[in-house]
């Protein structure tokens, strides 16, 4: 017995599959033969049953008690489209995505050591410099100028497009102290001082509320410098009052020793805590570039104490670079890569930047250490946000990871998560980073799951609070990405509609907030969400065309007479599309969405239509299904007989009763299921350069063959135990026939040595049907007990596990999931020797399963949100 495939599940082996039999290959090809619509076996005037079987034959025609119909059942699709829009000139729509995709490029061939907005707050802490030749001057007196020329119009600066509190105070209160420094610009701080007087205690408390980090730090070293100046402002205020102490308490709290050991935070801001530095220890924790973290503010704080050279060779650089103002961090080569691969990915627009995303990537990873990355490649300080950026994106493109840094960062995100809520406010976009992180795990790294349990935590309660609405003052939509990120995890969603959210709540303008807001333009602007709803629109516009030949599929094929079935071929389409959704796998997608459609269609004939004799009939008829000649021929039901007469099997005359006997609609289901195999397999053939035919052929025959199995389990109400039940199912979810009818159509060369990677001779497409039947499982188990089906791996839990509730064995199952989707995360994300259009098609499937099933049966039932979803992706543009 092979190795179980989840150590949960000990008593499942991976089943065995029986070796292909491969047709003669001298019979003639059947090119022609899905155009021949005369060829409706059903409508045949029955031939005499020939030999031994034809009593049993007739009794099985006979035999045909009451149908178990699903709820549905025979009802058109519940998919329809009420649109009424004008599709957008697509050739006009092509030229832009074109140019906009060049000049995305450009963005990125770009990218040195960043492009960031300016920062006030450190501006003024750069101008204050002196002169090294001892003037009396600003050493740098262009960033003066930049502070008297950018003063906004209420009084204040800071970042025009967006009022925070926090930001509009350190930004405005900074550049008063440097003008009244260098004794100039007495009108812009004489309006400076009307604003914060008019405003101060309101602000100082919204900046509070919003949990601003180190805002309660910097704040009142500046204003006991602004006091030292004679500068009128309200020191008094109970608010200072209670800033000021809770400061000194802080400051009491850090460890002079740990402070100039070992690089923390506090090196971003050693100007608010000058106090506690000693100026010549410092020095030791100086960056290779000559800064302290990066910060403008805090090296400049340095230089001014210690004269050091190589504090003011990286700020005489920046102002170089910048020309007249600095930012609040530089460089910022780490975040910037990070953050525009970010939103290529999320948005979608992969596809036209493979290359781009492998070299930023590339980029990042030669700095990735132990404790992660900062903003900058020369950072001694891992920043939360970028760290789990990075962990996720370099995982999610098969880059080798280690989670231990995490560590680290969980013990810090537990003590915050243990603060008050006024202490532990501003950090949702950290811990909704830290969540989207944490699911992309692998087996054994309980660290990820610890992380995304409190985070998770966290965001819940963020949202239930009155404090997140101060957390949109930075992004405006981060409530929706909140509650989008919570609505289903990574692994148990359908990419297109994580798409969808992601271009609905992206800022081309967005904002970050270090100790002031910032912008980082090459990582967020408007090119990349006009492109990614032209891309979205123009896909979307290939797959409605592909519905229409779907249609004309089913409809050609009869499908719409079966009143036994249920009618779902937009939605099986829809899981086509979600799985493989660029323009280029149009085939791999019509055949995906057909397998889905026969799969539904003969799991509900053996179900709920067929006696098991019938059922064992129609896999007899299926195993000894022909070869067949092309023949031309028009309509004339005359000539049916002579097309019968050139079925041959194995340079032998078909047997024609094989499917005389059934009845009418079994009839209907083997001709389009034999037809369509053949029309995809030719397909196939032209990539493949050999006949798929029958590995195809010998999968569905073992899909039949698993739909008997438990035909005779329901017929004899009996109740297997779960390692019977469980070799039985995995491959009767039918997820094995989906994804292995399709995957020939990729326009990847598939060799069997390659093949055997990943179907049922390998754990990988076994753990995409084992998640799959699990989660079809918990949420149909109780309407297919009541429909007297007795098999299910609740109940077959239940039955190896006597006493065990229901609610037990749900709780267990849950489990086995959930470890089972770690692990394909792996196969998924590291599996490099398999091609990755392959690797797609299985993960998406398990993705698609989890979503269609996380409430309820949203495949069986015609669920609002399913059809909601539906019409989201396939039906509505993106304006």
């Amino acid at each position: 017995m092979s190795q179980s495939l989840c150590p949960r599940l000990s008593l499942f082996s991976k089943p065995t599959t029986k070796s292909t039999q491969r047709l003669s290959n001298t019979s003639l090809p059947f090119t022609n033969y899905a155009r021949i619509k005369s060829i409706d076996c059903y409508n045949m005037t029955s031939a005499p049953a020939l030999g031994d079987n034809a009593k049993t034959l007739h009794a099985a025609a006979i035999a045909h008690p009451e149908p178990k119909i699903y709820p549905n059942a025979g009802k058109p699709d519940y998919v329809h489209s009420n649109s009424t829009f004008e599709e957008a000139p697509l050739e006009e729509m092509d030229k832009r995505i074109e140019a906009l995709v060049a000049e995305i490029k450009e963005l990125f061939y770009s990218m040195e050591d960043g492009e960031i907005s300016p920062s006030a707050y450190d501006t003024a802490w750069v101008a204050r410099v002196p002169a090294i030749d001892a003037s009396a001057q600003p050493q740098f007196p262009q960033l003066l100028d930049w502070i008297l020329q950018n003063q906004l119009a209420d009084g204040s600066w800071g970042q025009q497009s967006r009022f925070l509190a926090s930001d509009r105070f350190l930004n405005t209160l900074a550049c008063l102290l440097t003008l009244t420094f260098w004794g100039v610009g007495n009108n812009q701080v004489q309006r400076g001082l009307h604003f914060l007087r008019g405003n101060m205690e309101a602000m100082v408390k919204e900046a509070v509320a919003f949990g601003h980090q180190g805002f309660e730090m910097v704040l009142p070293a500046l204003l006991n410098e602004a006091k030292h100046l004679g500068l009128d402002l309200p020191y008094e205020l109970p608010i200072i009052q209670q800033i000021n102490k809770k400061r000194d308490s802080e400051l009491k709290k850090v460890s002079v020793e740990e402070l100039h050991t070992h690089p923390t935070a506090m090196l971003q801001c050693l100007e608010s805590i000058q106090e506690v530095v000693d100026w010549k220890d410092i020095l030791k924790l100086q960056s290779k570039d000559g800064s302290f973290s990066g910060s403008p503010a805090s090296t400049a704080c340095v230089f001014m104490h210690t004269g050091d050279k190589k504090c003011l060779r990286f700020l005489a650089g920046l102002v170089t670079k910048f020309e007249d103002y600095v930012p609040c961090m530089y460089p910022v080569d780490i975040a910037e890569r990070l953050r525009a691969v970010d939103s290529v990915e999320r948005l979608g627009l992969e596809r036209h930047f493979q290359t781009e995303i492998k070299q930023a990537l590339d980029y990042v990873f030669q700095y990735w250490g132990e404790r992660g990355v900062g903003f900058g490649r020369d950072s001694l300080v891992p920043d939360i946000d970028v760290t789990a950026t990075g962990f996720r994106l370099l995982r999610m493109f098969g880059y080798t990871v280690s989670p231990d840094f995490l560590q680290n960062i969980k013990d810090e995100a537990e003590e915050l998560c243990k603060l008050s809520d006024g202490e532990n406010r501003g950090r949702v976009i950290d811990m909704l980073s830290l969540y989207r992180c944490s699911q992309i795990n692998f087996p054994g790294e309980n660290v990820m799951r610890e992380i995304g349990a409190f985070a998770k935590d966290y965001l819940a309660e963020s949202l239930q609070s009155n404090n997140f609405s101060q957390a949109t003052a930075v992004k405006d939509n981060l409530r929706q990405e909140v509650e989008y990120a919570l609505f289903a995890r990574w692994n148990r969603n359908m990419p297109r509609l994580v798409i969808i959210n992601n271009i609905e709540v992206f800022n081309p303008d967005d904002l970050w907030l270090g100790k002031t807001l910032y912008q980082m333009p090459n990582a967020s602007n408007g090119k990349y969400l006009e492109l990614a709803k032209l891309e979205f629109n123009r896909t979307q516009a290939i797959h409605r065309s592909e519905i229409q030949h779907i249609k004309r599929w089913y409809k050609a094929c009869n499908f719409p007479q079966l009143e036994f079935t249920r009618h779902r071929e937009v939605a099986i389409y829809w899981t086509a599309a979600a799985v493989m959704p660029d323009p280029q796998y149009t085939d791999c997608r019509l055949a995906y969405a057909k397998a889905g459609i026969m799969a539904v269609i003969t799991d509900d004939l053996y179900d709920t239509c067929a006696t098991l004799e019938q059922a064992k009939l129609f896999n007899e008829a299926f195993e000894r299904s022909p070869r067949l000649i092309p023949i031309s021929v028009n309509a004339n039901k005359e000539l049916e007989s002579a097309i019968l007469t050139l079925i041959v099997f194995d340079g032998c005359r078909w047997d024609t009763e094989q499917i005389e006997h059934l009845p009418e609609e079994m009839r209907i289901v083997f001709m389009g299921l034999y037809n369509t195999l053949r029309e995809i397999s030719e397909g196939a053939r032209e990539v493949q350069g050999r006949d798929v035919l029958p590995y195809l052929r010998q999968k569905w025959l073992d899909l039949f063959r698993r739909y008997t199995k438990e035909t005779e389990w329901m017929e004899r109400r009996h109740s297997p135990s779960l390692e019977e039940y469980w070799e039985n199912a995995v491959e009767s979810i039918a997820l094995g026939v989906t994804t292995l009818t399709p995957i020939f159509s990729t326009q990847d060369l598939l060799p069997d040595h390659l093949l055997q990677k990943f179907d049922f001779r390998a754990d990988f497409l076994n753990l995409v049907s084992l998640t799959g039947r699990l989660i079809n499982d918990v949420r149909t188990f109780q309407e297919e007990r009541d429909r007297g089906e007795l098999a299910s791996c609740v109940q077959c839990y239940r039955n190896d596990n006597p006493g065990c509730t229901e609610e037990e064995a749900l709780n267990y199952l849950y489990g086995v999931n959930e470890d089972a989707l770690t692990k394909l995360n792996y196969q998924f994300l590291m599996r490099e020797d398999i091609p990755k259009s392959f690797r797609t098609v299985l993960f998406n499937t398990a993705r698609v399963m989890q979503l269609f099933y996380r409430n309820i049966d949203g495949f069986l039932n015609a669920a609002e949100e399913m059809k909601v979803f539906i019409k989201k992706t396939l039906y509505e543009p993106l304006l």
